[in-house]
Protein backbone atom coordinates (compact mmCIF):
# COMPACT_ATOMS: atom_id res chain seq x y z
CA UNK A 1 0.00 0.00 0.00
CA UNK A 2 1.42 3.54 -0.94
CA UNK A 3 0.54 6.50 1.56
CA UNK A 4 1.88 9.91 0.74
CA UNK A 5 0.81 13.15 1.46
CA UNK A 6 2.17 16.62 0.71
CA UNK A 7 2.01 20.57 1.17
CA UNK A 8 3.53 23.24 -0.88
CA UNK A 9 4.69 26.49 0.30
CA UNK A 10 3.03 29.69 -0.72
CA UNK A 11 5.63 30.66 -2.75
CA UNK A 12 5.76 27.48 -4.83
CA UNK A 13 9.12 27.10 -4.92
CA UNK A 14 9.64 23.97 -1.85
CA UNK A 15 7.33 21.08 -0.92
CA UNK A 16 7.15 18.65 1.92
CA UNK A 17 6.51 15.62 0.58
CA UNK A 18 6.18 12.24 2.50
CA UNK A 19 5.85 9.03 1.10
CA UNK A 20 5.99 5.14 2.27
CA UNK A 21 5.87 2.44 -0.44
CA UNK A 22 5.33 -0.81 1.29
CA UNK A 23 5.08 -2.64 -2.50
CA UNK A 24 8.67 -1.30 -3.77
CA UNK A 25 10.49 -1.05 -0.46
CA UNK A 26 8.73 -3.23 2.21
CA UNK A 27 11.21 -2.63 5.32
CA UNK A 28 11.40 1.32 4.28
CA UNK A 29 9.34 4.45 5.03
CA UNK A 30 10.92 7.48 4.59
CA UNK A 31 10.24 11.06 4.64
CA UNK A 32 11.49 13.23 1.70
CA UNK A 33 11.71 17.55 2.91
CA UNK A 34 12.37 20.42 0.45
CA UNK A 35 11.56 18.85 -2.98
CA UNK A 36 12.31 21.40 -5.25
CA UNK A 37 9.36 22.66 -7.48
CA UNK A 38 10.19 22.97 -11.07
CA UNK A 39 7.06 23.86 -13.89
CA UNK A 40 4.56 23.61 -10.61
CA UNK A 41 5.62 19.98 -9.84
CA UNK A 42 7.61 18.86 -7.53
CA UNK A 43 10.96 17.90 -8.62
CA UNK A 44 14.32 17.00 -7.13
CA UNK A 45 14.52 15.95 -3.40
CA UNK A 46 16.96 18.23 -1.29
CA UNK A 47 16.89 16.55 1.93
CA UNK A 48 15.32 13.41 3.04
CA UNK A 49 14.68 12.24 6.76
CA UNK A 50 14.29 8.44 7.25
CA UNK A 51 11.56 8.21 9.58
CA UNK A 52 11.31 4.16 10.42
CA UNK A 53 11.55 1.08 8.93
CA UNK A 54 9.77 -1.95 8.48
CA UNK A 55 5.90 -3.04 8.41
CA UNK A 56 3.81 -0.36 9.58
CA UNK A 57 0.20 -0.18 9.78
CA UNK A 58 -0.70 3.74 8.63
CA UNK A 59 -2.99 4.92 5.88
CA UNK A 60 -3.07 8.29 4.44
CA UNK A 61 -5.64 9.58 7.04
CA UNK A 62 -3.11 9.13 9.69
CA UNK A 63 -0.06 11.47 8.19
CA UNK A 64 -0.33 15.42 7.28
CA UNK A 65 3.12 17.43 5.95
CA UNK A 66 2.44 21.30 7.16
CA UNK A 67 4.25 24.17 6.72
CA UNK A 68 4.59 26.58 9.79
CA UNK A 69 3.32 29.75 9.91
CA UNK A 70 6.21 31.31 8.98
CA UNK A 71 6.32 28.79 6.14
CA UNK A 72 10.19 28.51 7.54
CA UNK A 73 9.46 24.96 8.69
CA UNK A 74 7.95 21.94 7.16
CA UNK A 75 6.37 19.22 9.35
CA UNK A 76 5.42 15.56 9.14
CA UNK A 77 2.98 15.03 11.96
CA UNK A 78 1.74 11.29 11.97
CA UNK A 79 -1.17 10.11 14.64
CA UNK A 80 -1.49 13.76 15.26
CA UNK A 81 2.18 14.30 16.77
CA UNK A 82 5.71 15.47 14.81
CA UNK A 83 7.59 13.46 14.15
CA UNK A 84 10.20 14.66 12.04
CA UNK A 85 10.46 18.73 10.41
CA UNK A 86 13.18 20.08 8.02
CA UNK A 87 13.90 23.80 8.84
CA UNK A 88 14.44 25.84 5.01
CA UNK A 89 16.75 28.26 6.43
CA UNK A 90 19.17 26.39 8.76
CA UNK A 91 19.17 23.34 6.58
CA UNK A 92 18.70 21.46 10.57
CA UNK A 93 16.50 18.37 10.76
CA UNK A 94 15.12 16.41 13.34
CA UNK A 95 13.34 13.66 13.75
CA UNK A 96 13.88 10.30 12.29
CA UNK A 97 15.27 7.24 13.02
CA UNK A 98 12.62 5.65 15.14
CA UNK A 99 11.39 2.02 15.88
CA UNK A 100 8.32 0.88 16.95
CA UNK A 101 7.95 3.05 20.28
CA UNK A 102 9.27 6.88 20.13
CA UNK A 103 9.51 9.87 22.39
CA UNK A 104 9.85 13.06 19.74
CA UNK A 105 11.71 16.17 20.95
CA UNK A 106 11.72 18.12 17.94
CA UNK A 107 11.21 22.03 17.84
CA UNK A 108 8.20 23.69 15.83
CA UNK A 109 7.08 27.29 15.89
Amino acid sequence: MDVFDSAIRTKRDLAGVFEYDEADHPKSATAYFLCRIEDGRVGPVVGAIHVRSGDWAITEADISVRWDKDERCVGLFIFGALWASFDTVTGARHGGGYGKDFQPDIPWT
